[in-house]
């Protein structure tokens, strides 16, 4: 990647698309073009890097709407995670992500000057219920048994293992070099003031959380890491996690209570959420209760 080539980042807005935009141009990129919704958002983030030009475009509606962010570049982030707002079942959430992506390869296909994409998919699309118990070792050939997930997660994780399948298949006939990014839980600050991580979305509102592992990645580490695989030929066709630590959802409830008062716990989330023990939840996870996820929470 030269200083000077045009990159696209769709949903530049976003949580990580933000972040993104930030690391490139500190590195001294001077050519980027981001996807937006809201324009409110455009104008923020554009008073913070005035170096990024945008494009109004919903990658649900139509290609069109997404070939001009695209014309004339080399390097595209897939950083978007559109949904209609319709959804509800799990055929629902497969469809929009499989037409998200159909619309972004018949974008890059009328650009012609792409070279590479980087694709942010999730790590549950890796590693959440996996049949077989004997595989120790995860590659890009690792998929979870789709047809015995835990109902809570089921939509989530069929979604995403079908987009990330559809990417990859769509590459493979145009012959455009991808690499897949699957964060774990993304977490810390965001650069514009409309975003939260997912230590907010896991305490707000009160829900039960299972005690287990926490595995988290600062935002700003995946930012670094989308940039590092764009620009290195060996993460072609690869799939790779971004993992930076590990924690319980006890010890986050336990920082929580011991840095912020009550009232600022009662602001920003409300009660803190029930935290249920794993052992109680496994007896609940019977149809999951012969995959390698199950065993390793045991």
């Amino acid at each position: 990647m030269e200083k000077n080539d045009q990159i696209t980042i769709l949903g530049i807005t976003g949580y990580t698309g933000a972040w993104l935009a930030k690391t490139l141009t500190d590195r001294g990129y001077t050519n980027i073009v981001g996807t937006y919704r809201n324009p409110e958002k455009m104008t923020y983030l554009q008073q913070q890097l005035p170096n990024v030009t945008g494009f109004k475009a919903d990658l649900l509606a139509s290609p069109d709407k997404v070939k001009p962010a695209i014309a004339g570049s080399r390097w595209v982030f897939n950083n978007s995670a559109p949904f209609t707002g319709d959804e509800k079942t799990i055929a629902d959430f497969v469809a929009t992500k499989v037409a998200m992506v159909n619309n972004l390869f018949k974008a890059i296909i009328a650009a012609g000057t792409v070279e590479k994409l980087v694709h942010i998919g999730s790590a549950a699309a890796i590693y959440m219920g996996i049949a077989d118990t004997s595989k120790t070792v995860i590659d890009e050939d690792t998929w979870p048994d789709l047809a015995h997930m835990d109902r809570q997660y089921e939509p989530f994780i069929t979604m995403k293992v079908r987009e990330e399948q559809r990417v990859r298949e769509l590459a493979d006939l145009i012959d455009l070099d991808v690499t897949v990014l699957h964060p774990t839980n993304i977490v810390g600050p965001s650069f514009t003031p409309w975003q939260h991580d997912m230590i907010y979305a896991y305490l707000h509102g009160s829900q039960p959380l299972v005690e287990g592992p926490m595995d988290s990645v600062d935002v700003r580490d995946i930012a670094g890491i989308e940039l590092a695989l764009m620009t290195n030929p060996a993460s072609n066709g690869k799939r790779v996690m971004g993992l930076g630590f590990t924690s319980t959802y006890q010890q986050l409830e336990t920082l929580t209570q011991q840095h912020l008062t009550t009232e600022q716990i009662n602001t920003l989330f409300g009660d803190l959420p029930t935290i249920i023990p794993t052992q109680t939840a496994l007896t609940l996870w019977q149809p999951l209760a012969y995959t390698s996820f199950v065993k390793d929470q045991s």
